[in-house]
């Protein structure tokens, strides 16, 4: 049977959403008005939160959801990717984007296979990532230095592998449901556009002169 487990689900859905992703940031490279970007914002975080809701009424237009929902993260982060591949490449990018896959299936054999309990990871991470995003609420109005923004890369990256493993964890633990695939394949999408951007902010700092 199809995603008779729930890892096999998480990997179809993953999988789905990766693709879909990518089509969006391929579809959305050269948006670059304020009106588009407010748009697809709000679709964005409207998504992250109707999804979770959706999966407990009905994992089937939760799914639909889903998949319109990366799509639309994919536009979301089109321009931003197209300027680092403006800047390092499209070898560099595509090199950051396997290696962020390959980070996440070492951090994901760590988090289901090691047999340790990683349940105490949640709350570290969650104020980890609410540091962040202080972070870059500041460097709205305030750009950091080289430094600043290969220190706050490297934590970055450091977060989201905690949460690669932490996700990986809740995965072996839980229960073989969709509503639990799909919130888990959310979380570990989001885990890897996070550590993929942080990665190229990392190398695009390392880079400058």
């Amino acid at each position: 049977m199809i995603a008779s487990t729930l890892f096999a689900k998480v990997a179809l859905l993953l999988t789905g959403s990766m693709m879909l992703g990518g089509l969006g940031a391929y579809c959305g490279r050269n948006l670059r008005t304020l009106g588009s970007f407010i748009l697809i914002l709000l679709l964005f975080i409207g998504g992250a939160i109707a999804i979770p809701f959706a999966a407990k009424a009905s994992p089937l237009f939760a799914i639909g959801l889903l998949t319109g929902w990366t799509f639309v993260s994919g536009l979301f982060i089109g321009p931003v990717v197209q300027m680092k591949s403006q800047r390092l490449g499209w070898q560099t990018v595509s090199a950051v984007f396997l290696g962020t896959g390959g980070v996440m299936a070492g951090c994901g054999l760590v988090g289901a296979l090691s047999g340790i309990d990683f349940s105490f990871l949640g709350g570290i991470l969650g104020i980890a990532l609410f540091g962040l995003i202080l972070v870059g609420l500041v460097t709205i109005f305030w750009r950091l230095s080289r430094t600043g923004r290969l220190i706050e890369s490297t934590i970055g990256m450091l977060v989201f592998s905690g949460y690669f493993i932490f996700d990986f964890f809740r995965l072996s633990k839980s229960e073989n449901t969709w509503e639990a695939a799909i919130n888990l394949s959310m979380q570990l999408y989001l885990d890897f556009l996070n550590f993929f951007l942080y990665a190229l902010e990392f190398i695009e700092a390392l880079s400058d002169k």
